[in-house]
């Protein structure tokens, strides 16, 4: 898309199944056509010498994508009309024709949601001290353009309160920062989705659940759910993650809804996450991770620090899991750092035996890996490092890292004592920002 703004010639070659979202980004990025040729299969998954084929079969499309098709300059997107009017014979059945028409338009999320009226998204507004047409983010994929009001406008659609708009304007400009990976997150075939974890004193001032059931559902998570769930709305209207269009999630996942928790500070044996990572003890703060899979991890038996992180290291040794990323040459080379979410059993049994957090990172490091086999399976050698193709050419019983370096684990303690506890495939770097009002 670059090359083409600047006048030079180019060509895409995409799968049947993309073209979608090939259309969908380069009409985000100003150009209303891109030259491109299509060939039917998936190309990730056929062997290379497939591949090659099937592209050949398109060589003399290829040519004239390059020399015949026009490049044209985007068309200003319509404007809508200030309003939009939804009746009914009643104002349940004007509500219901809402809903009907919202998710039509592709702008809900399937649940109901509430009416974004212009008195709720004032009253929305009234939670920050933020100009309503401070732009938060450009946020991939689709560029578009948020503003606190348009933020403002998915948290009324979620059911939020306007305490939480706070809450959301941070994590989406967490979201924001490079090491987030927003772009693959949105619109990847995997289901990648924001798992927010949130710290300091407005934890327990808006009543964010930090223990039993913190990912919901119910009552005691009720604040949790509709945080979560204002930024999937927001990656859909404002991002335009719209499913098959953009997001192109081979199934989906539940945990594209909502995924919001506190930290449990209180049952924290160590220094709490936003502390850890620079900010004092009294500042609230969202962390964002770019989680691709969460994963139970259930240990009611290990009464050791070492036993019990023999169960994480099982799970971190899932094969084919996204954090080889750190063998990846740039530009797909992506600094995915799993998160290990302790419940405060485990964490109590790992402090108990003198253990920092620093000591539970190596500890991971050094167990957390796998045959050069399994790696050669997810990874192929023209995508690798120059600096790590050495491990291609070794024996494929050579064990390799799952993660770069021991700093890459991050450590949240969460939910109640039950000998339970979760592990996060990210899909990025998480990122905290301080929340203002």
């Amino acid at each position: 898309m670059e090359l083409e703004k600047r006048g030079i010639p180019t060509a895409g070659i995409v799968s049947s199944a993309f073209v979608p979202v090939w259309e969908a980004r380069h009409r985000a990025m100003g150009l209303d056509v891109l030259p491109r040729v299509v060939v039917q299969p998936t190309l990730t998954e056929i062997p290379s010498e497939r591949v090659r084929e099937e592209v050949l079969k398109h060589a003399e499309e290829l040519v004239e994508a390059l020399t015949v098709q026009p490049i044209l300059t985007a068309k200003p997107t319509a404007v809508l009309d200030e309003s939009i009017i939804f009746e009914g014979r009643d104002f349940f059945d004007a509500e219901r024709n809402l809903n009907r028409g919202f998710l039509d338009r592709g702008w809900g999320d399937g649940f109901p949601i509430v009416p974004p009226r212009r008195e709720a998204v004032a009253e929305m507004l009234g939670g920050t001290s933020r100009g309503r047409d401070e732009v938060v983010i450009v946020m991939e994929p689709g560029r578009g353009v948020g503003t606190v009001e348009k933020i403002a406008i998915n948290c009324v659609m979620a059911g939020c309160q306007p305490e939480h708009l706070p809450v959301v304007i941070a994590a989406v400009e967490a979201m924001s920062e490079p090491d987030f990976c927003l772009t693959t997150v949105a619109q990847s075939t995997g289901p990648q989705t924001p798992l927010l974890v949130v710290n300091g004193p407005i934890r327990k001032e808006l009543g964010i659940n930090s223990g039993c059931c913190a990912l919901g559902p119910g009552a005691p998570s009720w604040v949790n759910t509709v945080i979560g769930r204002a930024i999937r709305l927001v990656m859909m209207n404002i991002g335009h993650t719209y499913p098959g269009l953009t997001d192109m999630d081979t199934i989906g996942s539940p945990n594209k809804y909502s995924m919001c928790m506190g930290e449990n500070e209180e049952a924290n044996p160590w220094e709490p996450l936003h502390v850890e990572r620079g900010f004092d003890r009294d500042t609230s703060t969202v962390t964002v991770f770019p989680c691709g899979s969460f994963i139970d991890v259930p240990d009611v038996v290990s009464v050791t620090p070492e036993d019990v992180l023999t169960t994480f290291a099982h799970t971190a040794n899932a094969p084919l899991t996204p954090s080889w990323s750190w063998l990846v040459q740039e530009p797909m080379r992506a600094n995915r750092q799993p998160t290990l979410v302790l419940c405060p059993e485990h964490a109590k049994i790992i402090a108990a035996g003198g253990w920092t957090k620093n000591d539970i990172r190596r500890f991971m490091f050094h167990n957390s890996r796998l045959p050069m086999g399994a790696l050669k399976k997810s990874t192929r050698p023209g995508s690798v490092a120059p600096g790590c193709k050495w491990i291609f050419e070794g024996p494929e019983e050579t064990m390799v890292p799952v993660v770069g370096a021991p700093k890459d684990y991050t450590i949240v303690v969460v939910g109640a004592d039950s000998g339970k506890s979760g592990y996060s495939w990210n899909w990025g770097a998480p990122v905290t920002k301080a929340i203002r009002r």
